[in-house]
């Protein structure tokens, strides 16, 4: 009987220490704004750095993973970049916002960068971008013109290295009400996991 008293606290201990080495930290949620007023210069984002960066060759670096030209986005994959971008909305059964993304599905399909014809003020143009995360707003008539305004769509996006990141946009103007400042929320899984929380 006496064995069994002292390999108790032994036995506990064990599954006490298995388990908080189980557990892992949860994910930082980041928010990050963009100057993304030019109409012809990209500006270009690294979710690891979680901030711009100069990039001299967009098409062979693997250094970022969204660009920001205005309201138009690439990821760098398919036609952008030489990295594993793509884009996916996430749409999950009587489930939304932010936090009810938890993980990537395996169902999820990824959509990489390619040349689509989008409307601009002057008619028609073709960009290379990610054509699932051009749905991230919707344009409305307002008092003096248009604007932008974004969805509730939570994207799931695949970096560069083939991580992992869920983003919400939020806001296309600053706090001066000036075009072209995208605020976005974002979750970065540097793990190369597909859990999100």
């Amino acid at each position: 009987m006496k064995t069994i008293v002292y390999l108790l606290p032994f036995v506990i201990g064990l599954l006490i220490g298995c388990k908080k080495e189980d557990t892992k930290p949860a994910i930082q949620s980041q928010t990050f704004e963009i100057k993304s007023t030019s109409s012809t210069t990209w500006k270009y984002f690294s979710f690891s750095k979680n901030d711009t960066i100069s990039v001299s060759d967009p098409l062979s670096s693997t250094e970022w993973d969204l660009a920001f030209q205005r309201y138009r986005i690439k990821t760098n994959g398919g036609e952008s970049g030489n990295g594993m971008g793509s884009a996916a909305s996430s749409y999950l059964k009587g489930q939304t916002g932010f936090d009810a993304l938890r993980e990537v599905p395996d169902t999820t399909t990824f959509v990489a960068d390619k040349s689509i014809e989008i409307a601009i003020q002057q008619g028609y143009a073709t960009y290379v971008i990610n054509p699932r995360l051009y749905s991230w707003f919707t344009i409305e008539l307002a008092t003096q013109g248009t604007q932008i305004v974004p969805s509730d769509d939570i994207y799931i996006v695949k970096t560069a290295d083939g991580k992992y990141a869920k983003v919400w946009f939020k806001s296309y103007y600053s706090t001066t009400n000036l075009s072209g400042y995208v605020t976005f929320q974002y979750k970065y899984q540097a793990d190369g996991s597909k859990r999100l929380e």
